[in-house]
């Protein structure tokens, strides 16, 4: 698979990636003519695990998602991106939404609703390797026996798996899931959908796709809305040169539903826990994704993203809002180190790291908001909204309080 620089376009093709059957070819395009639906209305390409999910919410805006074809490199090479479409197109500049690190566009099902009520037009986006795209089929065959995790919050958390990997070529081709592919994809979807400067919103790791794409293609973001934005990370570090077999096991171990329940207890503070044990099934429901651990690999030893130089270049009037509960972006501030644990909880997941990690009994809100006025400081046009009584995911814990902050936002000269 060719590697890309940062910058620079992918590669004239990219083998794998067909056009599926619900799409029909005009003027030497395509267009979408509907994916059909599954039981309940969802769409046939969603994993059948949606039917387990009974967040309303959730199992509304999932019947919501679509494929739009997005060209990438030549005339006859395109990916099938899933998103949630604006019902209509309105006077003034469209909101994006963007996701947090291996999540999909599910994360706003309970905010999306209260944009289109407030007359915006809001486009939920899922992020090229996350989500529902199709990405062909998967290229390697992995088998994990997970062996013994042990973890401890406030002493040093211990890794012991054991695993069996077995390694041979599938069919099919994954595209790059690099920061610039990514980057590059999102463009190439701007440019063929929506077409006008927008207000893009990003949470947590989010939020720094966010800022790549802003300075790189200034002319496609008006503003910018940052949530628990955790933008000081210089990439994954040494994950990148993990060992193949290490990587996926790591990647298998961040699947299962135990670490992600404990992210959720950490995401949110005072939901039942039969809520969190579903919105643990929705925030995992991508993971069953053919090609998710390929593609979660793909970007772990890519680097991933690394935007700490780039905060000061961007031009754009921005937005920051911090929840004071967040238990997340705060614990990675505190260390004062990148690290694996901090890297994936940055989404609403954990996993158990696999270097040192000593937790420091100081006091994590003072680093939290020292590190939220470096970035309202390094970001020329910035201003920042606390909310009260709220952890890392706002737009799922305070949808009301964050749409009305977006709308203003947006709305305001």
């Amino acid at each position: 698979m060719a590697a890309l620089r940062l910058g620079s376009l992918p590669p004239p093709t990219l083998t794998g990636i067909t056009v599926t059957k619900k799409c029909e070819r005009f003027n030497g395009g395509f267009k979408v003519i509907g994916d059909g639906g599954g039981d309940n209305g969802f769409p046939p390409f969603l994993p059948k695990e949606i039917e387990k999910i009974k967040d309303p919410f959730a199992r509304n805006l999932a019947r919501r998602i679509k494929r739009l074809p997005v060209q990438i490199g030549c005339s006859e090479s395109y990916i099938m991106s899933s998103c949630v479409q604006p019902l209509a197109q309105t006077d003034a500049n469209p909101v994006a939404l963007l996701h947090c690190f291996d999540s999909s566009c599910l994360e706003w099902r309970r905010a999306y609703p209260l944009l289109e009520e407030s007359g915006l037009e809001a486009w939920a986006l899922d992020i090229l390797g996350w989500g529902f795209s199709d990405l062909g089929s998967s290229s390697h065959r992995l088998t994990i026996s997970t062996g013994f995790v042990f973890m401890s919050i406030f002493l040093r958390c211990a890794l012991m798996t054991i695993c069996v990997y077995i390694f041979s070529p599938l069919p099919g081709r994954l595209p790059p899931c690099n920061a610039a592919s990514k980057r590059y994809h999102f463009y190439q979807l701007w440019k063929s959908y929506i077409k006008r400067p927008m207000v893009l919103v990003g949470p947590s790791l989010g939020a720094a796709v966010a800022i790549d794409f802003a300075v790189n293609y200034p002319e496609a973001v008006e503003k910018l809305v940052l949530i628990n934005p955790s933008v000081y990370a210089e990439g994954t570090g040494n994950l990148a040169k993990l060992p193949k077999v290490v990587a996926y096991a790591g990647v298998s171990l961040l699947k299962t539903f135990p670490l992600r329940l404990y992210a959720n207890l950490l995401a949110f503070d005072g939901i039942p826990l039969s809520k969190s044990l579903d919105w643990t099934n929705v925030g995992r429901l991508h993971c069953h994704m053919p090609w998710w651990k390929d593609a979660t690999v793909n970007f772990m030893v890519s680097g991933g993203y690394n935007v700490v130089s780039k905060i000061k270049q961007v031009k754009q009037k921005t937005l920051i809002i911090c929840g004071e509960n967040d238990k997340i972006v705060s614990n990675q501030l505190a260390m004062g180190k990148w690290s694996l644990q901090s890297y994936l909880l940055n989404t609403n997941y954990f996993m158990v790291v696999l270097d040192d990690l000593v937790v420091f009994p100081i006091n994590l809100v003072i680093y939290f908001l020292t590190c939220l006025k470096r970035l309202r400081f390094e970001l020329p046009n910035a201003s920042m909204q606390r909310l009260p009584d709220c952890g890392h995911l706002c737009h799922v814990d305070k949808p009301r309080n964050v749409v009305k902050l977006i709308a203003d936002f947006a709305r305001a000269k």
